[in-house]
């Protein structure tokens, strides 16, 4: 519809940034995506980790555990659907699809267990509860960035000690797999947060799966809604120009979900 603002999100900038070519594939032309496990386990982990937040925190491992199950189930019998062969399912190392299929049922079983052992560790890290009211936990937020439009959730946002007696909020996104490279996601998180409440978290960091405990803080003090709005409006100017160059490299492709139909993948 003429007039619409577009829609854009983390996801969307990272990958353009990471390979124009896959944005084109999969978000234009929408080609078949290769299933892969990894995929399942954070989705599982995340719904885990939330429910049990939700629970107040009462729900008790084997609680936790059982949502991840039923999650991980659901993920990977609706990836069954679209592609029921496992040898067109994404190998992580050794591990073809089918074995990567069972090891990472596994894996998130155990982050489960590194979750609930971190904060029973930190009870001082609690859930920041917003003026209105609404936990910080897969918070929601739609900003208006000069035209265009930033969606997504944040998975949490944190309430943690800052000295003897003072408390600050942090952003804080779960991780099940690689340690990001950059704080962008974070910074982006930090401005929503001030767009929606007045209140901007100079810090946030990654909780990561495999470790068990969170990256050390990233300052996100430099991350002024100016800043963020640049960075999307440079990716705007891109795909309304329609510059989707290929930036294929070994590292890049080999994880990449629409590589079978790129004829630059290497």
């Amino acid at each position: 519809m003429t007039g619409t603002k577009p829609q854009r999100s983390v996801s969307q900038y990272n990958q353009y940034n990471r390979c124009p070519y896959s944005y084109y594939l999969q978000r234009i032309e929408r080609v078949w995506q290769r299933p892969a496990a990894w995929l399942a386990q954070g989705i599982a982990v995340h719904e885990a980790g939330e429910a049990w937040e939700r629970s107040g925190r009462t729900m008790t491992l084997e609680e936790v555990q059982e949502v991840f199950r039923e999650s991980y189930q659901r993920e990977i019998n609706e990836a069954c659907e679209v592609t029921p062969n496992f040898e067109y399912w994404s190998k992580s190392g050794p591990y073809d699809g089918e074995r990567d299929t069972e090891r990472r049922y596994q894996l998130g079983l155990d982050q489960c267990v590194r979750m609930l052992t971190w904060y029973d560790r930190h009870p001082e890290e609690v859930v920041w509860v917003s003026p209105d009211g609404q936990p910080g936990i897969e918070l929601g937020f739609n900003m208006d960035l000069d035209g265009i439009e930033i969606r997504g959730f944040i998975d949490l946002v944190m309430s943690v000690p800052d000295g003897p007696t003072d408390t600050e909020v942090l952003v804080r996104d779960n991780k099940t797999g690689n340690q990001p490279g950059d704080d962008f996601q974070l910074g982006v998180y930090s401005v929503a947060i001030e767009d929606a409440f007045g209140v901007k978290p100079e810090k946030g960091d990654y909780w990561m799966g495999r470790s068990g405990k969170p990256t050390y803080p990233f300052d996100l003090r430099d991350w002024t809604r100016g800043r963020v709005s640049d960075a999307f409006q440079e990716l705007e100017t891109g795909i309304s120009a329609e510059m989707f160059d290929p930036d294929p490299s070994p590292d890049k492709c080999m994880f990449c979900d629409v590589n079978a139909s790129c004829p630059y993948a290497v």
